[in-house]
């Protein structure tokens, strides 16, 4: 059996690192393969919903496991009622990586969240090359209280990453040293709904 994950590219720096993991624990007998979409598709509803579309008509695979959060397109529901996914509740990246910790740190500030993989892809997104007016990025991040940067541990994060990001927003940046646990189980469940689902149709 052939799993593939279709995924946001902000989860490659974790998803390699735990699917390493899962194959060398032998947790599966299936092949697990991934295709990674581009992180800027967000700043563009449209684009994301034609190249999920697009992917999902190309990928040859007997289970296909979408990897993003539940909220990252508003029309997820609409748009992919007629195929046969495993999906995720959680209604981003952050949470599929934080889990309840994240609704714990919700409650105390107004809180801007970080991951590796979104340290090292930030211009990607934010780049006003994309159409985005620079001025009105900057000061949406006014707002925050401070930014946590998440470090899960699967790439060096540097002093002046962190140092380019704050000039950038110029809001306070935490780093919490974190995990996979979260993540990793969250991915090991959807392998498993997908081996016991149904066949693509």
């Amino acid at each position: 059996m052939k799993v593939c994950f279709l995924a946001c590219g902000i989860y490659q720096p974790e998803l390699e690192e735990v699917l390493a993991q899962i194959r060398k624990e032998r947790l599966f007998d299936c092949e697990l393969v991934v295709t990674y979409l581009p992180l800027s598709l967000h700043v563009n509803l449209k684009h994301l919903k034609d190249a999920v579309l697009k992917a999902l008509n190309v990928i040859t695979a007997d289970r296909i496991i979408l990897l993003y959060g539940s909220k990252c397109h508003p029309e997820f529901d609409e748009f992919l009622k007629d195929h046969h996914l495993v999906r995720f509740e959680q209604s981003n990246c952050i949470e599929l990586i934080l889990g309840e910790r994240m609704h714990e740190i919700d409650k105390s500030s107004k809180t801007f969240y970080l991951t590796p993989g979104w340290l090292i892809n930030w211009r990607e997104v934010f780049d006003s090359g994309w159409g985005l007016d620079e001025v009105a990025l900057r000061q949406s991040f006014g707002s925050y209280d401070k930014i946590l940067l998440f470090d899960t541990g699967v790439c060096e994060i540097t002093d002046e990453m962190i140092l380019e990001f704050f000039e950038y927003t110029r809001v306070p940046i935490e780093v919490e040293q974190g995990g996979l646990a979260v993540f990793k189980s969250n991915i090991v469940a959807a392998i498993q709904k997908a081996i016991n689902g149904p066949e693509r149709g």
